[in-house]
């Protein structure tokens, strides 16, 4: 593969040049003089060919990272849709927690507890890689349109369904929905922001995701006290339209050029775009992670580790998983997911603390409304209250976390506090109990959500500074995929891992009771519908089975305090040289 150097606009000894490849993955440092020397091979000696290879000679450099960026009005007009879109994707995503109570008490389907999200997010991450293909080849405004308006169907499916399973369906629509509008989030905003301000967009347009996971469970729970949770979903209608006219005016000053990924030509050929999507890595995709999950969500609960539809399930997808491998590898630079570019340390790093920060996030957003329902038995709207400490901590530190590393210049400072604190906070957070005083859960959830808050976008921030900016989107694409898998994996385990520690308390604690006939309920029903003699011990065995859940977000913290060592220490405040 063909490389080139990048070097700074006024080259003189001493200073420091990478060499990277066509995917911009640095493979050489050298310095001074030498590095200018460096020549180019064959393929790369004409300077208007750069565009096609992904480097960008000495005399391009001069220029900025994308001259044709959208200012002024254009750029607030597009940049509110870009938040908008996420504050509607945070919401979807997280008022799921406090209303799964209230709707598997309605469908009497306890079983069902992880499919509400696992489906949302499995359909996310079986597409989310194959949008950022279309995103490069086609219109941003079509993709983005079509995108939401998938997932306002979705809404309406969910909220009108009439049995569990048709609620399910609404959430895959959703999250189909939910995957372009993702991927076009991350895409346009590598494409309309430079190095030095990406880490205070990013942060606001993350802080204001956050703001949505956070106050969604009380949005949420507050509709469902007041009416019904069906308007919980109903109300993303309209605001799915708001965003739709807004994209309209906006997404299309974009300038359709700098989108073209390494190593495409013009890309206006209808059957060549086509063609260049990595389609047999989508096909291979879909089928691996649904494979994953269902034997991770039936392994232990509906059917035993040992039966043989969990061994051919975990068997499909190890032989699945190593033909996706193989053809990542053996393909061009029209891939899903560049393999080489995993190779670099901060992005492997960076990707790794992903996967477990939405996972560990997952677990406790997901899990706290049900103690504070189950256990204390509060109300959706009292239970919404309850988890504010978490929404307000998380929400202002991740709009302080960008500034933060603008002005510092780096971003390891903000990963590894944070880091560290979430790993306080999830600790306190599985001491609790039926009888914790309401200063310590609050406190706790205060904590958690200082942590998360502050390590929420250096990773993004950390792949934008260190990868060549033609590679940057594809690789934001591959950090929301793992994002998301992290999400469907931790649930699909939790969920696994709530019943059957639920079904062996019960059976220890309150033997006189069915544990069959208990997962059969809802998951308020389960508690309060119980005689009062038995409400203590039911109560007991319910709480063990949410901290046994606690814990295993607790032990993900704990690899995210390790793996932020691997992230490399670069400065956002250095012109980054293309």
């Amino acid at each position: 593969m063909c490389l080139c150097v990048e070097m700074d606009s006024k080259m003189s000894p001493g200073v420091v040049v990478a060499k990277t490849d066509a995917l911009g993955i640095e493979v050489q440092r050298t310095s001074g003089l030498d590095g200018a020397e460096q020549t180019f091979d064959d393929s790369q000696k004409k300077t208007n060919t750069d565009a096609e290879s992904g480097s960008v000679s000495a005399q391009t450099e001069k220029k900025p990272e994308n001259f044709h960026r959208p200012k002024g009005i254009r750029f607030a007009l597009l940049f509110t849709c870009i938040l908008f879109g996420s504050f509607l994707i945070g919401y979807d995503t997280s008022c799921i927690a406090t209303l799964t109570p209230v709707i598997t008490d309605q469908f009497h389907a306890l079983n069902d507890i992880g499919w509400y999200q696992v489906a949302y997010l499995l359909a996310q991450s079986a597409t989310i890689l194959v949008y950022g293909q279309l995103y490069s080849f086609y219109s941003m405004k079509t993709l983005y349109m079509s995108s939401l308006f998938v997932f306002a169907i979705g809404s309406v499916l969910s909220a009108a369904a009439p049995t569990s399973p048709v609620f399910i369906v609404g959430r895959v629509l959703s999250g189909l929905g939910a995957a372009g509008i993702l991927s076009g989030t991350n895409i346009i905003v590598a494409h309309t922001t430079s190095l030095k301000h990406r880490p205070v967009y990013s942060a606001i347009g993350g802080g204001v995701e956050c703001l949505a996971l956070a106050f969604g469970p009380f949005i949420s729970g507050s509709i469902a006290h007041s009416s019904t949770w069906k308007v919980s979903f109903y109300i993303i209608i309209p605001l799915s339209a708001i965003i739709f006219v807004m994209v309209f005016f906006s997404i299309g000053h974009i300038r359709r050029s700098e989108n073209a990924p390494l190593g495409s030509k013009d890309g206006k050929d209808g059957k060549d775009r086509l063609r260049r999507i990595d389609w047999a890595g989508f096909a291979i995709n879909v089928p691996m992670t649904l494979c994953l999950v269902l034997g991770l969500e039936w392994a232990g609960t509906k059917y035993s580790w040992a039966n043989w539809r969990i061994i051919l399930l975990l068997a499909v997808f190890v032989v699945l998983l190593a033909l996706f491998l193989t053809v990542e590898y053996r393909a061009g630079d029209d891939i899903m997911v560049p393999l080489k570019m995993l190779r670099q340390r901060s992005v492997a790093f960076a990707s790794l603390i992903t996967f477990c920060n939405f996972a560990h996030l997952a677990v406790i957003a997901y899990y706290l409304p049900f103690y504070f329902q189950g256990v204390r038995g509060a109300s959706t709207f009292g239970s919404g209250l309850m988890y504010l400490p978490l929404a307000v901590a998380l929400a202002v530190t991740a709009l302080a976390s960008g500034p933060l590393t603008s002005f510092i210049g780096y971003y390891n400072p903000a990963l590894i506090i944070g880091s560290v604190i979430t790993t306080m906070g999830s600790g306190l957070i599985t001491t609790l109990r039926p009888n914790t005083i309401a200063g310590k859960w609050i406190s706790y959830q205060i904590i958690y959500g200082i942590g998360i808050g502050l390590a929420f976008q250096p990773p993004y921030v950390a792949v934008q500074t260190v990868l060549h900016d033609s590679i940057v989107p594809k690789a934001l694409v591959v950090l929301s995929f793992t994002q998301q898998l992290g999400d469907i994996l931790i649930l699909s385990i939790t969920q696994n891992v709530f019943l059957n520690r639920l079904a062996h308390n019960l059976a220890t604690n309150v033997p006189e009771l069915d544990p069959d006939e208990v997962l059969g309920s809802g998951a308020l029903g389960l508690v309060h519908a119980m005689p009062a003699k038995l409400r203590d011990q039911v109560l007991v065995a319910y709480n063990g089975a949410l901290v046994d859940v606690f814990y295993i977000a607790l032990g993900l913290t704990c690899l995210v305090v390790a793996s932020t060592l691997g992230i490399e220490w670069r400065s956002v405040k250095q012109v980054k040289n293309q």
